[in-house]
């Protein structure tokens, strides 16, 4: 009776045990995959959005130009990117306008980042949503008359390239003619091990630029 009872303790304590560091060694994976996916939304939302938005080159396209500027990282982007960051949710056209919620497909954004241990992250991106401002302006038609105009946009903020916080490098440093539209995205980001794809984390970012 007392040897069951006591072989039954000793199989609980070592279950456990057991599953106390399973439990650990899942939440030190989960922790590594996550401050990979944290750090690739600060690639995203610090760097490649303001070299994104920066573009003027009509030399080349937009994604060579893109490549060019984060070559760094060796990322793809897609057909649809210019088209998510430039214009508002409403006016995505084609296979752009379909956008699910998983970063996993059809991402916009694809790059990896090195692990100081183990194999090599990587990183998915997707804007589901891009906020759309309306605002009205007054004009004149030919006879004088004054006529209400309303604009739709993503956003007005200055897209140089520049430190937008540094003197001169907003739009208030002139006269405005309307107010500041900042850029607002909704981002859905997974990181995932390259080589274990059970290992992943996904976060949303709300994002103004």
């Amino acid at each position: 009776m007392f040897t069951m009872l006591a072989l039954v303790i000793s199989m609980a304590l070592l279950y456990m045990v057991t599953m106390g560091a399973r439990t650990s060694g899942a939440m030190k994976r989960y922790k590594s995959v996550l401050d990979a996916t944290y750090g690739g939304t600060d690639i995203i939302t610090k760097d490649l959005i303001a070299n994104a938005l920066s573009f003027q080159n009509q030399s080349s396209s937009f994604n060579s130009f893109l490549q060019g500027r984060m070559a760094g990282l060796t990322p793809t982007f897609s057909d649809c990117l210019q088209m998510r960051l430039e214009t508002p949710r409403n006016a995505w056209t084609g296979a752009c306008a379909s956008v699910d919620g998983n970063p996993r497909t059809a991402p916009d954004i694809v790059f990896p980042l090195n692990a100081t241990a183990g194999s090599t992250f990587n990183v998915y991106s997707k804007i589901v949503d891009t906020t759309e401002w309306r605002f009205t302006s007054f004009s004149s038609n030919a006879a004088g008359t004054p006529v209400a105009i309303t604009q739709k946009i993503a956003g007005n903020s200055e897209r140089s390239g520049n430190n937008s916080l540094s003197k001169g490098g907003t739009i208030m440093n002139q006269t405005p003619t309307v107010p500041h539209y900042p850029y607002m995205y909704k981002i859905e980001i997974q990181g995932e091990r390259q080589q274990s794809q059970v290992e992943k984390a996904n976060i949303s970012v709300l994002y103004a630029y």
